[in-house]
């Protein structure tokens, strides 16, 4: 567990006086265990959490999207990288006025990582990164910055099982494992970078679960731990 949020940089943060949106995020590469980890928190804390997938049916629009998108990237990645950004949008948007803290299990700022990748991987275009990064940096003036930003570190291998064991409709079959390679990369730089709010790192490589794939206990309280000096409002 890392927390990459010295007392130097929050200070500086604290200073800004920046509002935020009372939004707990997590992010990290797909497959990483972003729903485990805010299902134990939404529990652990007493607060609604906002999934990416709402309805995990294979005949959600989400999910036909998404089949779509792996077996025809080129085509599909401008509309679905539009569709979850809005989604993300309208679940910020609930969050800062129907709740006071809410999870996110991935954040609007990550969005972005998917785009840039699948825009260097040549599977979209250059006006259609353009246009996808402007409405990005729109929306991004209508919200405030989260509470704390929990990264979820894991390795390729570990999150190509979990997405093959989770059979959640035929990404496991169609997800490129050099696709997944570009997008640790670029999550590893973006997570570097990130300085819009307090930042955790997790390591949650197998050694994190037990045999029921769920957050071991001692894993459990370090996360809380980290995280608690940058919450407010929540029952913890």
């Amino acid at each position: 567990m890392t927390v990459a949020f010295t007392s130097t940089d929050k200070e500086k943060y604290l200073s800004r006086g920046v509002n935020k949106n009372m939004a707990i995020v997590i992010d990290g590469i797909i497959g990483a265990g972003k729903s485990t980890v805010g299902t134990f928190l939404s529990e652990a804390l007493g607060v609604p959490l906002f999934q990416e997938l709402k309805d995990d049916g294979k005949d959600s629009l989400a999910q036909r999207m998404l089949d779509l998108f792996y077996a025809d990237q080129s085509r599909w990645s401008a509309i679905i990288q539009v569709m979850f950004l809005n989604d993300r949008f309208r679940d910020i948007k609930r969050i800062e006025s129907e709740w006071e803290v809410a999870i996110l299990d991935r954040s609007i700022y990550g969005d972005e990582i998917f785009a840039k990748t699948i825009h260097e991987r040549g599977q979209m275009t250059h006006d259609e990164f353009i246009i996808y990064r402007d409405l990005l940096h729109n929306m991004l003036n209508h919200i405030n910055p989260p509470q704390v930003l929990i990264y979820i570190d894991v390795t390729v291998n570990t999150a190509m099982e979990r997405i093959n064991r989770r059979g959640r409709s035929t990404e496991g079959d169609l997800i490129p494992r050099d696709y997944m390679e570009d997008l640790r990369r670029n999550y590893e730089l973006w997570f570097e970078n990130f300085d819009l709010c307090p930042k955790v790192r997790i390591d949650l490589n197998e050694s994190a679960l037990d045999a029921s794939g769920q957050v071991k206990p001692f894993v459990k309280q370090q996360l809380l731990d980290a995280i608690a000096p940058y919450l407010k409002h929540t029952q913890a």
